[in-house]
């Protein structure tokens, strides 16, 4: 051993003399619970599911106030489609899509009546309820979706101009544009 090996060999032998008494280990007691784990488990993930499906639902931020009631009566509305995962649009090339932040930029146009928000199992439920609509889609393959009601005197292109440069939207129909016969060219402005 070397000279500080047997200094402090000698050290911690004379601490060890100084001690009077010494107890011995033993296991400590196990503490009863008040709730047994597996129901503090169960609480706990139904909470954060029933949080997550009020939140993934919630697609219009104004829908607990009284000013909005239920879609005016129109035949005719915007679609705002977004982007979906591995979507064929270049838009959406590496883009998340935050549901909340599209519904704010669109409930914040003072010319927007009222917007709905619409999955993809609605959209097909929807599609599949036209008369010539192909078997060969599925849910799956249709996008979620925002649907905009614009005002009585609204600026039908600006709204559409508006919503085609959020991101993580892939494409904008003017409905319009499927009963006249012009439409105005706002493909322009799509990037």
């Amino acid at each position: 051993m070397t000279e500080t090996e047997n200094r402090l060999r000698d050290a911690l032998s004379a601490a060890a003399s100084t001690t009077v008494d010494i107890r011995p280990l033993t296991v400590p007691a196990r503490r009863r619970s008040r709730l047994p784990l597996a129901v503090v488990a169960a609480v706990v993930t139904a909470t954060a599911v029933g949080a997550g499906i009020l939140w993934v639902r919630q697609a219009d931020p104004r829908a607990t106030t009284a000013e909005v009631a239920e879609q005016p009566s129109s035949d005719l509305e915007i679609a705002v489609f977004l982007c979906k995962k591995h979507d064929a649009f270049p838009r959406c090339k590496g883009k998340t899509v935050d549901k909340a932040k599209i519904a704010e930029a669109l409930w914040s146009r003072p010319d927007v009546d009222w917007i709905g928000y619409e999955d993809n199992r609605e959209a097909y439920a929807r599609y599949r309820r036209q008369p010539d609509a192909l078997k060969a889609v599925t849910a799956e393959d249709m996008p979620d979706s925002f649907r905009v009601v614009p005002g009585a005197g609204a600026d039908w292109d600006a709204i559409v101009a508006a919503a085609r440069k959020l991101p993580g939207v892939s494409n904008v129909v003017d409905q319009r544009c499927l009963t006249v016969s012009s439409c105005p060219d706002v493909s322009a402005s799509a990037s």
